[in-house]
């Protein structure tokens, strides 16, 4: 009789505190998000992430993947197509990471966050070198701006030649952006004269 009583008890127990019940499945992490922020672990991720920036209205998603000044490798330099940078003389002298993320920030303050911002890089060539990449991708870039701020680019094309290295986390980020207009449109260089 003490035998019966005690498997009933411990049948009780195993019944009654779910051990044998499976969980809720919990969803996939931002699966209903197109522009989320991803790892840059390959290149083409670095392009994605500067893309999704513009319609996510995240600035963050275009810092992170360039070179910062607090990583121990070279921070991040920007070099513009030499016809603007004649025209603008001294704008251009030391762009880095600083100069980028002043103007990032300006610039995202003036888009008009409930219009879609669209850029679209069509890689041409990505090359490994000894321990980096250089891609060469044109870029278009279709901006809408809050009405209150004053006439800028609407449209924008380029190629930009970009070094990529990997930080300490061996994720990619620019180190090097070297910017070209490819025909009469702006291109990142008009943009970032116009804004700075």
């Amino acid at each position: 009789m003490k035998l019966w009583i005690s498997i009933s008890l411990v049948a009780l127990l195993l019944a009654s505190c779910e051990l044998f019940t499976p969980r809720e499945s919990e969803p996939p992490i931002n699966n209903s998000d197109p522009y989320a922020w991803r790892p840059p672990t390959t290149p083409e991720i670095v392009l994605e992430n500067l893309a999704n920036a513009f319609p996510a209205h995240k600035l963050n998603y275009h810092l992170d993947v360039l070179a910062s000044e607090l990583e121990p490798e070279p921070s991040f330099a920007f070099f513009p197509d030499q016809s603007v940078a004649s025209a603008q003389p001294g704008v251009f002298d030391a762009w880095g990471y600083v100069e980028e993320e002043n103007f990032i920030t300006k610039l995202f303050q003036s888009l008009d966050e409930d219009d879609l911002q669209h850029m679209e890089w069509q890689i041409e060539q990505i090359s490994p070198l000894e321990d980096s990449y250089e891609i060469i991708a044109g870029y278009q870039l279709t901006l809408s701006y809050l009405a209150t701020r004053a006439p800028l680019p609407t449209e924008l094309k380029g190629q930009a030649t970009l070094t990529l290295v990997r930080n300490l986390d061996l994720l990619y980020e620019v180190s090097v952006w070297q910017d070209s207009k490819t025909d009469s449109l702006h291109c990142w260089s008009d943009l970032k004269a116009l804004v700075q």
